[in-house]
């Protein structure tokens, strides 16, 4: 009987110890370890670059500011069950480039397309892959510009509601999006008019009014400059019709194997 219950003991305190240790690998050394930080710069540099460039492409659109949120976690593939199972260490930089404008839309949309196919974004996904084409097929499904308008049957004529679409790039010289928890670029372009507000990817939680650090454990942030997506849109409704946001998420460093890019 004493052997029978040291064992069920034994077998209990194994697995609590199993469920209670669920310390992350350490994501500040990997951050500020010299390796990541020159990875980091470079990509600090090369947004920075993109997003002026893009800026200075469209001259009819007035700049509302950016976002940035560069941070490196893990997390933890097995969450509930068994010993935790950390991913490799990623580190990510977001920037989020927010432009107003008025006029024709179409024909903003048909420059917009042009300028990236300039800058060597190519849409990504099935077609349809540029802002135009989106627009067009978002009113052929019944005038109704949201991705849920088939699935809901919408009987408004073309062009009847309002403009809220998104379109995701990746550069030209880049074949793939990127994989999860792996490098690479990509660049979200989202425009919208009341009452919609443009989806943008922030690198940050935006809940409750304000923008949040990550609350995932073993998250470590390099540089954020928050602003609040629904604040800046509402600021610039008062004074324009379309809002744009250009959401730059590059992955630039990855734990292993190949540690930068």
């Amino acid at each position: 009987m004493l052997v029978a219950v040291g064992v069920v003991c034994a077998l209990v305190l194994c697995v609590l110890w199993q469920l209670l240790d669920r310390t992350p690998p350490n994501v500040g050394a990997f951050a500020h370890s010299a390796a990541t930080r020159a990875a980091d710069a470079a990509a600090a540099r090369t947004s920075s670059a993109r997003l002026t460039s893009l800026t200075s492409a469209l001259p009819w659109a007035v700049p509302l500011g950016t976002s940035v949120a560069d941070s490196c976690q893990t997390e933890d593939q097995h969450p509930f069950i068994g010993p935790a199972d950390w991913a490799p260490i990623n580190c990510v930089r977001s920037s989020v480039l927010y432009l107003a404008f008025d006029g024709d839309i179409r024909t903003h949309l048909h420059q917009l397309d042009g300028v990236l196919a300039e800058q060597a974004w190519v849409g990504s996904g099935s077609s349809p892959n540029t802002l135009t084409g989106t627009a067009t097929w978002m009113s052929q499904a019944g005038g109704d510009p949201s991705p849920a308008a088939s699935q809901r049957g919408s009987t408004e004529p073309p062009g009847s509601q309002p403009i809220c679409l998104s379109t995701t790039y990746n550069p030209a010289t880049q074949k793939h999006g990127i994989p999860h928890g792996g490098l690479g670029v990509r660049l979200r372009v989202a425009v919208a008019e009341l009452p919609c507000t443009p989806s943008a990817d922030t690198g940050d939680i935006q809940i409750s009014g304000t923008p949040e650090k990550s609350g995932v454990d073993g998250t470590v942030y390099l540089a954020w400059h928050p602003l609040l997506t629904d604040t800046v849109s509402r600021s610039a409704y008062t004074a324009h019709r379309y809002v744009a946001a250009f959401s730059l998420v590059d992955s630039y460093a990855v734990q292993s194997p190949t540690r930068s890019r």
